[in-house]
């Protein structure tokens, strides 16, 4: 199936989901990542703030458990820019507003910024993904513009609601790959 039939597909599935299934999900896929992942030698782990009308993941529940086991880790969120498609990082720390823009996107504001290439980790946002690690985003390619810009070794997982499916049909060279992704019952590695 192509990009858009899957988006289209994912975006009504997972806006069929209850807020209490999505909280369920979303608890599920945190504990997942704990048991899978030696934060250990992490400094910089980028993670996406959810976009509740959109009904994604709640990452709060494993930015809560970064910042109270996990001290050593600077959390790291972005600002989008939807004029050029770009993300720039910040410090998420106690100090940090997070403000709702025009479209429901939570962001920064008066935060410090990160630069790109000291980032170990990033969590990213997925509709669905592919066996062979390729995701389905919104379609504007944030991420994969992002990615370009980090180091060539950050890790990149994928946080997904559901199960893989079996291929992408209209992948292209620019398309990210990732280096695993967590559902709720697992993890998988690309």
């Amino acid at each position: 199936m192509n990009k858009e039939n899957l988006r289209k597909q994912f975006l009504s599935k997972r806006k069929n989901l209850t807020n209490e299934q999505l909280q369920k999900k979303s608890k599920a896929i945190s504990q997942q990542f704990f048991q899978h992942f030696n934060l250990s030698k992490i400094k910089n782990l980028h993670i996406f703030l959810p976009i509740k009308k959109q009904k994604e993941l709640n990452t709060w529940i494993i930015i809560k458990e970064i910042q109270q086991n996990h001290p050593h880790i600077s959390l790291i969120i972005s600002k989008s820019d939807l004029k050029t498609y770009n993300m720039t990082s910040y410090i998420l720390d106690n100090h940090t507003k997070i403000v709702e823009n025009r479209w429901g996107i939570p962001e920064p504001s008066q935060a410090k910024k990160c630069p790109d290439d000291t980032i170990d980790m990033i969590l990213i946002p997925l509709l669905c993904y592919d066996k062979q690690g390729f995701r389905v985003g919104y379609g504007k390619g944030f991420y994969d513009r992002f990615i370009q810009k980090c180091r060539p070794d950050i890790i990149k997982i994928g946080l997904s609601l559901f199960e893989p499916i079996d291929k992408i049909d209209n992948k292209n060279d620019k398309d990210l790959k990732l280096d695993y992704c967590v559902m709720t019952n697992t993890t998988s590695e690309n």
